[in-house]
């Protein structure tokens, strides 16, 4: 009799059936989306629908008539040229630290003030205005505030006299860490953290001018960075320190991104083998060979998807179940019963019954999800229901979806040449909805 342990450090077991959930998805064969591009909001929210009527429509309208780039024609074509050809010069960043009181972890926050507008001598001193909204920015996968679209946020959103404020994924951007506590999707505290801190200031900073705080605090996040924000969105609830929030190219249940075998095969590879190579083996493989088996550490070099690396790296270093469970964990509408019969041959570990919204009903502030149905690496069932209009009503009706048919990943190229414009529209759509709400509010 031949009986084979699985052994690993703090008496985790490895599971060596996780990686075979990516083999039993069902192909959704040719993927073409059930629901509309457009605006959906609740109407019964006096608040949301105020930022509706204020919120320009050209935040959620992406044509070749509204600027669209015209030979552009897939959301693969909308997503690789802007990361091709778009350039944005560098920002300049005060960096300060947080602490996470969870487990001890400083975090890192760049912060962009705007310029005053007068010259010093060939200097220009940093400011912040009261008037205008603040932005906290997170990132995507790979990032940091040195990545293009959002260096683009920054440069446009500080020359109108905002702050900025970007908030580093532990670990990345060569940011040191005292423990053991890697970066992973799942994890919101972070997210709160910087929220928290924000806010505090903001606060601080009017009562020490005799004046209440009506200066709004903006969260902003980008494909990784939106699925974090997201879930911090849903799960804190009325316990949110934002204002209000956007996500970017971020899906709301990232479970349904399990069967889309496209994106794993032609996408995921570019993210995988940055994130593997520069980021857990170049900083952190002493992490993932303390904690890993030899066999689980061989299979992580070899992964070739996100996915994937998720099931060698991810779920095992931190003791998920297994690869459903760490992205219900990670997704705002991850505790559901997973939409288009996505789970039906799997083990349903949901919270939810029947048509039960879950966590996404406890949104307690305006919360817009911008997506494009043609995304090739977040695909557009990420959305989590074909009945997008009874989403936005769920809970208080906070939730809104700005739904484009077509702009890719963190794409939505404009003009002939694109480069001209970088990543204009997107930039602007999320100023477009930042100024919406400060306006209902005020």
């Amino acid at each position: 009799t031949t009986v084979v342990v699985y052994l690993q450090s703090n008496g985790h077991v490895g599971n060596p059936h996780s990686n075979a959930i990516l083999h039993q998805m069902p192909h959704p064969g040719i993927d073409l989306p059930t629901i509309e591009p457009g605006l959906y909001y609740s109407k019964s929210n006096p608040l949301v629908s105020s930022i509706a009527s204020n919120l320009k429509e050209s935040a959620y309208t992406y044509d070749v008539q509204h600027g669209a780039t015209p030979y552009l024609v897939s959301g693969d074509q909308r997503t690789g040229i802007p990361f091709i050809v778009n350039s944005v010069e560098d920002q300049q960043y005060m960096r300060v630290y947080v602490t996470n009181p969870s487990d001890s972890e400083h975090l890192a926050l760049d912060i962009a003030f705007p310029f005053d507008g007068f010259n010093y001598g060939g200097k220009r001193k940093l400011v912040h205005d009261s008037a205008n909204p603040v932005y906290l920015v997170l990132h995507g996968l790979n990032g940091g505030s040195h990545e293009e679209y959002v260096k683009d946020l920054v440069q446009r959103r500080r020359a109108e006299g905002s702050t900025v404020v970007v908030m580093i994924a532990r670990g990345m951007m060569d940011t040191t860490m005292s423990g053991w506590n890697v970066f992973h999707g799942a994890r919101t505290g972070d997210a709160d953290i910087a929220a928290r801190a924000l806010k505090k200031g903001l606060t601080s900073l009017a009562e020490s001018q005799s004046r209440p705080r009506r200066q709004v605090l903006v969260g902003v996040g980008y494909s990784m960075g939106a699925i974090v924000l997201s879930n911090y969105v849903a799960r804190s609830g009325e316990h949110c320190s934002l204002d209000a929030a956007i996500a970017v190219s971020g899906g709301l249940d990232m479970r349904q991104n399990l069967n889309f075998h496209r994106s794993m095969r032609l996408w995921q590879p570019m993210l995988t083998f940055n994130l593997r190579d520069e980021m857990l083996i170049a900083k952190y493989a002493r992490f993932y060979k303390q904690k890993l088996t030899r066999g689980q550490f061989l299979r992580m070099l070899r992964t070739t998807s996100v996915s994937a690396l998720d099931v060698e790296a991810i779920v095992t270093y931190n003791s998920f179940n297994d690869l459903v469970h760490y992205y219900s964990e990670m997704s705002a509408m991850g505790d559901r019963i997973a939409e288009f019969g996505l789970l039906d041959t799997y083990s349903n570990s949901s919270e939810c019954v029947a048509d039960e919204w879950g966590r996404i009903a406890n949104t307690s502030i305006p919360f817009a999800v911008l997506q494009a149905l043609d995304d090739p690496l977040v695909g557009w069932r990420t959305i989590g229901t074909d009945k997008p209009q009874e989403l936005v009503d769920s809970g208080n009706g906070n939730v809104m979806l700005l739904l484009t048919k077509a702009g890719g990943h963190v794409g939505w190229p404009l003009g002939l040449n694109p480069a001209a414009n970088s990543w204009k529209w997107m930039s602007d759509s999320v100023r477009d909805f930042a100024l919406a709400v400060d306006e209902s509010i005020r």
